[in-house]
């Protein structure tokens, strides 16, 4: 893993806080992508991003293409879900870690010659580093079908930048905006930057809107998913997500496909056992507030929240604590993963515990803790992708990839 992070590693003082437009070039990673003739066959591709929802939606459109075509789908998603050789998988399969470290091992000749031409602070993305072992564990595999999962945005990022048949926007919220952002039109002009290279681009209403007013996809090549009806027990938000995969796999495959439950494809929300919910929410308009007030009027809940001082963390504790009248405690996660800093949370005293992560067992402890200090039956865990791993490792370890 130092291997994939290297680059970025070596210029990452001088890159934090810096706008994706000054340090992000996907030509990088998508030149070498090319030299190797690894980019896959536009018309067999579709690419998902979105501001919530897009790890989902991939997930549901890799599984319908599969059930429909009977054939091998490709499935790469950002960031893993437990172990890091889960982000690529054929047929919901991943490769193991021994096969994981010999695509890098293949790529690495490649990969060094690209750094030694790299200058200021040029550097070779550990994202793009992984969709270049996704899309040779691909090519080995002789996949039939292609599913990305795009980073944070789509106009600097590398997924962004590949052309598919088919492209998707799953959502457009004021997220990353010291990377995408200042404001919430930037990040919608750049998630809607996926569509520029597809002749299809999914997406719900409110992104359509989105892109009405900014004129980023010219309206002829817009397909408008309607909002689905609620389901019984499931976020709004992933029914409307399996309404998007469908679209979007119907798109993908030219033909109409029958509806399929793939909810449980989600690696956003879920139940980890009794007692025990998990979501992957980082900004309070993403909170699905009909759930969460139906399973709070059930049941006494104590939440758990991992929010970083980049994301929504007085909004999303504001909800619960204002609206939910719920308990809630926040954790602040150390080491040297990504950006994590909770500078404000801790300066204030908000911080109940400190936790390394990759400490599944003492996440185990506190939690523990929490949930009997006020007779709680259930555990709902609120964070990044990070904070997400950690609880899966927590309550859900046999999760694993080997």
């Amino acid at each position: 893993m130092d291997a994939i992070y290297a680059s970025f590693m070596r210029r990452k003082p001088r890159l934090e806080g810096r706008h994706d437009r000054e340090i992000r070039d996907p030509a990088l990673i998508l030149t070498i992508a090319a030299e190797l003739d690894l980019l896959p066959p536009p018309e067999r591709t579709v690419r998902i991003t979105g501001s919530k929802g897009k790890g989902t939606t991939s997930r549901m459109i890799a599984r319908l293409v599969e059930q429909a075509t009977g054939q091998r789908a490709g499935l790469m998603v950002s960031p893993e879900e437990i172990e890091h050789n889960d982000r690529m998988r054929v047929n919901g399969v991943a490769p193991t870690k021994a096969e994981f470290i010999a695509l890098f091992d293949r790529l690495r000749p490649a990969l060094e010659r690209a750094e030694a031409r790299l200058a200021g602070d040029q550097y070779l993305s550990p994202f793009g580093v992984f969709l270049l072992m996704s899309l040779l564990h691909f090519r080995d595999q002789q996949v039939d079908w292609v599913i990305l999962e795009g980073g944070r945005g789509a106009a600097y990022d590398e997924v962004g930048h590949i052309p598919s048949r088919v492209a998707v926007v799953t959502s457009i919220m004021l997220e990353h905006p010291a990377s995408l952002g200042p404001t919430v039109e930037d990040v919608a002009a750049n998630k809607l930057f996926a569509g520029a290279l597809s002749p299809r681009l999914v997406c719900p209403e409110d992104v359509s809107a989105w892109n009405d007013r900014l004129g980023v996809v010219p309206a002829d090549r817009v397909v408008v998913v309607t909002p689905a009806e609620s389901q019984p027990l499931l976020p709004d938000w992933i029914v409307q997500d399996q309404a998007l995969a469908h679209r979007a796999a119907c798109e993908l495959l030219g033909r109409e496909i029958a509806p399929t439950d793939v909810t449980g494809q989600s690696a956003a929300f879920g139940q980890l056992g009794q007692g025990v919910y998990f979501d992957a929410c980082i900004n309070a308009a993403s909170l699905d507030r009909g759930f969460l007030s139906q399973l709070t009027a059930s049941q006494q809940v104590v939440f758990v929240v991992s929010l970083p001082d980049d994301k929504d963390a007085s909004g999303i504790t504001g909800y619960i604590s204002h609206h939910l009248h719920a308990p809630f405690h926040e954790i602040a996660l150390t080491g040297t993963r990504g950006y994590l800093h909770y500078d404000r949370a801790l300066a204030e005293g908000r911080v109940a515990a400190q936790i390394h992560y990759e400490d599944a067992a003492e996440l185990t402890r506190v939690a523990t803790a929490l949930k009997q200090r006020h007779a709680a039956q259930t555990l709902y865990f609120i964070g990044t992708q990070t904070f997400i791993r950690l609880v899966k490792h927590a309550y859900q370890p046999s999760a694993a990839v080997t």
